[in-house]
């Protein structure tokens, strides 16, 4: 999965390139293809205690996620854990819209909102949550997340009232990346 030091020496003498942890996603697989067809050495993974400049941005965060597939929430839940944060899955949009007004300023540091959704979509959710009356309901930021990632689905995110848009399944590489900016 994340740790190959046992196994680096016979792969490596076997004939082995590069090494991909799993789960893998589009993204890392893409990069790490780039990085054998250029020859970039290979990078060990992580094994020293994280620092400050390199634990993952989301460390500390407690986030709202609208997601209605169980298994999508349950991976993205450990994900985020994984990452050093916490979240509140909500099954729909309306779900989100009413437990994003019901919290208290600064109990979100963010919301992960998939756009298909029964109920009420993530567009519609969006919508309805910038315009509560809730200290944060302009500010806090709100990315998208969908399979569908395709330069008007982006536009469409960001003209509901979105920040970002992040393609699903969601690589935390990506989703950190996103944050940061």
């Amino acid at each position: 999965s994340y740790e190959w030091t046992e196994i680096e020496e016979a792969a490596s003498a076997a004939g082995v390139d590069a090494f991909l942890p799993k789960p893998f996603f589009l993204t890392s697989f893409r990069q790490k293809v780039d990085a054998v067809l250029n020859g970039q050495p290979e990078s060990k993974p992580e094994t020293e205690p994280e620092t400050a400049e390199t634990q993952s941005i989301l460390q500390g965060m407690h986030i709202l996620v609208a997601e209605d597939n169980e298994i999508n929430a349950e991976i993205l839940h450990e994900l985020l854990d994984m990452s050093g944060a916490t979240c509140e899955i909500c099954e729909n949009g309306q779900s989100a819209v009413e437990t994003f007004e019901r919290s208290a300023s600064g109990q979100y540091q963010l919301i992960l909102m998939d756009v298909q959704m029964p109920v009420m979509n993530g567009y519609e959710a969006t919508r309805l949550i910038r315009k509560l009356d809730h200290p944060l309901a302009r500010i806090i930021p709100i990315i998208a997340m969908t399979a569908n990632a395709f330069a008007e689905d982006v536009r469409d995110a960001l003209d509901a009232g979105m920040n970002a848009h992040v393609a699903k399944p969601v690589d935390m590489a990506v989703l950190e990346q996103t944050v940061r900016k």
